[in-house]
């Protein structure tokens, strides 16, 4: 059923592959979007770089489909923009909202572990319509079994309300208010300064994996295109737009920014 019309337009599913196909096949049936899609399971859930994840009933799988949300040179931008909103939202249901950081590119993390992961596809329409895709998967009751790197759920953080319903509320809040803030790219430099408050690991020694690569260095800062500043041992800086970033102090507990929600990637052609 859809949603009620005082709030966002909303398809609510028992079991889909994914919400992301859903929320793609709705744009290619010509639905103008705003949409949101939101499952009780999926049996064929996509992460970063082609990886699966098993979604069970008791988190929150949610997509929200966007027709032409910014203009193409500020697309690889929404990654940022994802993880800040839905940070924000997140953050009104804990006792500590202080707790709530984001982990570049975009991860939503809770005392350090990870409880939402993002993944954002796009699809270009016969019709010349760009359908951009903001997928998500919060942890709400459940955790994976044998993560091996820390991983957290609202219920474990002590969240005010567990209810689904209320968790896509305060989630699709929180992703209304930075999406207007971004005002299609033109408002990114709040967006960033936001987004570095929030963040983890600013600052730190790190590792970044590359599909080709790993370097190591610095994180300094944020570029003006939300590309992570690797500051070498050299002293030289390089521009890092994609990647999976591991903080040192972190190694011998493996924590990736990728876990069983789905995580922080963009396609978008």
């Amino acid at each position: 059923m859809e949603g009620a019309s005082s709030g966002p337009r909303r398809l609510a599913l028992g079991e889909v592959t994914s919400t992301n196909s859903v929320a793609l096949e709705a744009a290619r049936s010509g639905d103008p979007g705003p949409l949101w899609v939101t499952a009780e399971r999926q049996s064929a859930g996509r992460g970063r770089r082609g990886r699966s994840w098993a979604s069970e009933p008791g988190n929150l799988y949610a997509s929200l489909l966007l027709m032409d949300p910014a203009p193409l040179e500020h697309l690889s931008k929404l990654p940022l923009v994802a993880s800040l909103g839905i940070r924000d939202g997140l953050a009104w249901l804990l006792p500590d909202a202080a707790a709530v950081a984001v982990k570049w590119p975009n991860d939503v993390l809770i005392g350090g572990a990870k409880a939402v992961g993002i993944l954002l596809e796009s699809e270009r329409l016969p019709d010349g319509r760009m359908a951009v895709v903001i997928g998500c998967g919060v942890n709400v009751s459940l955790i994976p079994d044998e993560a091996p790197y820390p991983v957290t759920s609202l219920a474990r953080e002590g969240a005010s309300d567990l209810a689904l319903d209320t968790v896509f509320d305060a989630v699709a809040e929180g992703l209304a208010g930075a999406l207007s803030r971004f005002d299609r790219g033109r408002g990114f430099d709040d967006v960033r300064r936001e987004w570095l408050g929030v963040a983890v690991g600013v600052g730190a020694e790190c590792r970044v994996a590359m599909a080709d690569r790993t370097l190591a260095g610095r994180f300094e800062a944020l570029d003006e295109d939300g590309r992570l500043i690797l500051l070498r041992e050299d002293e030289t800086r390089m521009a890092i737009s994609a990647g999976d970033l591991f903080f040192l102090e972190a190694d011998a507990r493996k924590a990736p920014s990728d876990t069983t929600a789905p995580a922080a990637t963009t396609n978008l052609d």
